[in-house]
């Protein structure tokens, strides 16, 4: 077996080998490290739904079983649509990746966004994107750049969105719009490759050697804006069981995701946006719901995004598994 298919075969944790070769002794740990971060990970999942259940519970009771299918349907589109927006961004700066390995990588290292702090699933990325022969410094720079293209097409669906929908959300969060110009500005092609490459050579290490082109900006930026959409749709289908579903519902629930998730990742003093963004899309919803009914769709969107979160990592990983099962046959 050649190094290349060594690497067309590793998995997300441990290093890649041939069935006949024997298991490095760091390939083993680094399993048993996987293994353990992945049960924190479920820990910390069921935690957060059984504080949640109460209002996870009435709030489907209102939904019903067909509203709350819809839902995760959307969610589903959501955060799929991101995977697509990582990996595009990802092949952009040379990381070639199938499309079943991309984003087996990318929803799995997502769980570890569970866990206390916010590097997990960069750490997740890195090490298994090394393991199937990319530099760690490139994926994390494809990461910088990912979250800037997402940050940029949220804020700019939230300023397009909410002026219609909600204005006081805007007047209240203000700080979060007055990035956009800025972030805009980075999420250009060749903006952040040149500042990482400054930042690197002033600490004196080689530069990254990679652009971004505008057609891959903008596919990601594509799949970014139906990232939000998607999740914009999840939450409007909740709210729909307590005011009726309309095409003003879908508008503010889109421009108040995206700004809640936005006004997130840049609230710095939160680590990964966390509260935050269930305060601000709860003030949103409050347009048109009671504070109360607002915080139970806060709750059951939560909890529905964690699922959503679970089955995409399980369906990559088998899919991923299979894959390999038939490229080793």
């Amino acid at each position: 077996m050649t190094d290349r298919e060594r690497v067309a075969v590793g998995g997300i944790v441990g290093t890649p080998f041939s069935p006949e070769d024997p298991v490095p002794r760091t390939s083993v740990l680094r399993q048993r490290v996987g293994v353990a971060l992945m049960v924190l990970i479920f820990v910390a999942i069921v935690v957060v739904v059984v504080r949640n259940r109460e209002s996870f519970v009435d709030t489907m009771r209102r939904v019903g079983p067909g509203g709350a299918t819809l839902s995760l349907l959307a969610g589903v589109i959501g955060i799929g649509a991101s995977g697509m927006q990582w990996r595009t961004v990802q092949g952009g700066l040379g990381i070639e990746l199938r499309r079943s390995d991309a984003l087996r990588v990318f929803f799995v290292s997502q769980l570890g966004k569970y866990l206390p702090g916010s590097v997990w699933p960069i750490v997740m990325q890195m090490e298994a994107a090394r393991q199937r022969g990319a530099s760690r410094k490139t994926v994390l720079a494809g990461n910088i750049v990912n979250l800037t293209i997402a940050l940029a097409t949220g804020l700019l669906i939230a300023a397009a969105t909410l002026p219609f929908a909600y204005p006081q959300a805007l007047q209240r969060y203000w700080w979060a719009l007055a990035a956009a110009p800025l972030i805009v500005v980075l999420a250009l092609p060749r903006s952040l490759p040149y500042l990482l490459d400054r930042v690197l050579s002033i600490v004196h290490r080689p530069p990254l050697g990679v652009a971004l082109d505008s057609a891959t900006v903008l596919r990601a930026a594509a799949w970014g804006a139906l990232s939000w959409v998607g999740l914009g749709v999840h939450v409007a289908i909740l709210a729909a069981a307590l005011d009726g579903f309309s095409g003003a519902l879908l508008v503010l629930c889109t421009g108040g995701m995206s700004l809640a998730v936005s006004a997130g990742v840049l609230f710095i003093p939160a680590p990964a946006g966390a509260g935050l963004r269930e305060v601000v899309l709860a003030y949103v919803l409050s347009a048109v719901v009671t504070t109360g009914q607002a915080l139970t769709v806060v709750v059951a969107s939560r909890v529905i995004l964690i699922v959503v979160d679970l089955l995409l990592a399980g369906a990559a990983t088998v899919v991923g598994r299979q894959r390999q099962r038939s490229f080793l046959r």
